[in-house]
């Protein structure tokens, strides 16, 4: 469809979909090769994601040489602009594989641009820092004749247990722990790790519930009061688990739900999900409880980093943390 220009072997870019037979495979190799390798950059999660919140015309660009596949694109179109699949659910974004290639990832650009109905511009959320398609993106805009912005940029939160293992488990073990005295002392406190599908799913609705009234407390309308978020939820906590990565805890207190947290087990990291409690016991602090034993079950299974994901809550920071900065890049035709 499109070569990157004075390229001696050209690119060419092929449009696929998510049903595309040979695709795990190759997904699965690019995504070894990434530069950005969270779970929601997987090919389970993105398909998920895409099933659900499809909207617009899905530009899944595949980027070839003499026949190899050297990087996915996974993008999709609505009125005009284009964004990575997974925007507003996933925290990370990037071109698998060879995106940090300019000479690749400028025919992934063209075609998106030839393709996309109506094309207006590109916006790409959340970019991580130590990911080399940030850079890529200058040079190929100038190739193209587009305008670069940062639009917006916001940090994600990082435990790096493998080299600070034993000063994360004191940061669990002072004022988290005195929390937790309460409930023990007062009544019957069970800690719950769930796996899988058949002990998650019928949790769904209490989850739902325990959001909302979380979120109302704070003046802010939860996300899952649109139907497509539940839809979302429930779907991924189903192909999660068959995978094998679903770790969702429940705090049970005298027979009755304290608490959840949402967590995955991805390779050496916990990805930390949404988390809810009783607001009835918000005062008692459960939501630190929720994050202890999360922290525990992170050293206990061996992860080498504890992900919590976007935004620099001051919770976070109860750890032994860093931060990665995550710009969101415009890319508009120049004037």
């Amino acid at each position: 469809m499109t070569a990157a220009a004075g390229s001696p072997r050209p690119v060419t870019v092929r449009l696929l979909s998510f049903d595309d037979p040979g695709l795990p495979e190759v997904w699965a190799r690019l995504f070894a090769a990434s530069d950005m390798r969270a779970i929601t950059q997987t090919l389970e999660w993105q398909r998920t994601w895409w099933s659900v919140f499809a909207k617009g015309t899905l530009l899944l660009l595949a980027a070839e040489r003499e026949g190899e596949t050297l990087a996915i694109a996974p993008f999709f179109c609505d009125e005009g602009m284009v964004f990575f699949t997974g925007v507003g659910e996933a925290d990370w974004h990037d071109v698998l594989g060879a995106g940090h290639d300019a000479d690749v990832l400028t025919p992934l650009l063209e075609a998106a641009m030839e393709l996309a109905p109506g094309f207006v511009g590109f916006k790409l959320h959340f970019i991580p820092e130590f990911s080399r398609t940030g850079g890529a993106l200058a040079t190929a805009a100038e190739r193209l004749t587009l305008d670069r912005y940062e639009m917006d940029s916001i940090v994600s939160v990082l435990v790096d247990i493998a080299s600070n293992a034993e000063a994360v488990r004191r940061s669990v073990s002072r004022s988290m722990r005195k929390a937790e005295n309460f409930f023990r002392t007062n009544g019957e406190l069970v800690v719950q790790w769930l796996t899988t599908a058949a002990e998650a799913l019928p949790l769904v609705p209490e989850f739902v519930e325990m959001h909302v009234a979380r979120w109302r407390l704070k003046d802010i309308e939860s996300g899952f009061l649109r139907p497509q978020s539940r839809t979302f939820l429930e779907r991924w906590l189903a192909v999660s688990a068959d995978a094998g990565w679903l770790r969702m805890l429940r705090l049970e207190w005298n027979g009755r739900t304290l608490g959840m947290d949402l967590n995955w087990h991805f390779g050496t990291t916990q990805h930390s999900g949404q988390w809810v409690f009783d607001v009835e016991y918000f005062s008692r602090s459960p939501g630190q409880i929720l994050l202890r034993h999360s922290v525990l079950l992170a050293l206990e299974s061996g992860m080498q980093t504890y992900d919590l994901g976007l935004g620099d809550q001051a919770y976070k920071f109860r750890l032994p943390s860093r931060t990665v900065t995550c710009p969101t890049w415009g890319l508009y035709p120049a004037d």
